[in-house]
């Protein structure tokens, strides 16, 4: 719990610093680097044989983007957001780093935008190995102000099959 709570207080003091690096002329065009954090619900789903089981819960979701604004409305980027909960008290960690896209449709905050990415999702709980498969994220957000913006995203990925059974991971 401490290290969750140690990289929540570093991803807020380093977005609070971030007017100063946005593109250094308040364009999206350009370098792109975001880093956030707020509250995320995962879950690991296991099904097979029409029968499912699943567990969720809530925790701390992070996120790393660093790309390039192809236009002032549209970015690529490279993503890892993670969302770190625990079930029973066994920590679980699931996530994807995809290739992503993001489209604002306006050229300046304030403007809400759509995002969509595609890669490798992966999912780590305690004490076992952690498994990866391809997956996929879509979401829509809200940049309110200049580098500061409120975004909703699903994400999903298979991340194991074996013996007619498949294990799922979303956030």
């Amino acid at each position: 719990m401490k290290k969750v709570l140690f990289l929540v207080l570093i991803t807020v003091l380093l977005t609070s610093a971030a007017d100063f690096a946005h593109a250094f002329d308040g364009d999206r065009k350009g370098f792109v680097l975001n880093l956030g954090a707020g509250f995320g619900q995962g879950k690991l789903k296991v099904s097979g044989g029409g029968d499912s089981v699943s567990d969720d819960g809530t925790g701390v979701s992070t996120v790393f983007k660093i790309g390039a604004g192809v236009s002032e409305q549209a970015v690529l980027y490279y993503t890892n957001r993670v969302v770190w909960w625990s079930v029973e008290g066994i920590s679980v960690n699931t996530g994807m780093s995809a290739a992503g896209f993001s489209y604002f449709f306006q050229p300046q905050a304030p403007s809400f935008f759509v995002t969509g990415a595609l890669g490798l999702g992966a999912a780590k709980v305690e004490d076992f190995d952690s498994e990866s498969g391809f997956g996929f994220g879509i979401g829509a957000g809200f940049e309110f102000a200049r580098n500061w913006t409120l975004e909703l995203q699903y994400l999903q990925a298979k991340v194991a099959e074996e013996m007619g059974l498949s294990l799922t991971a979303s956030n």
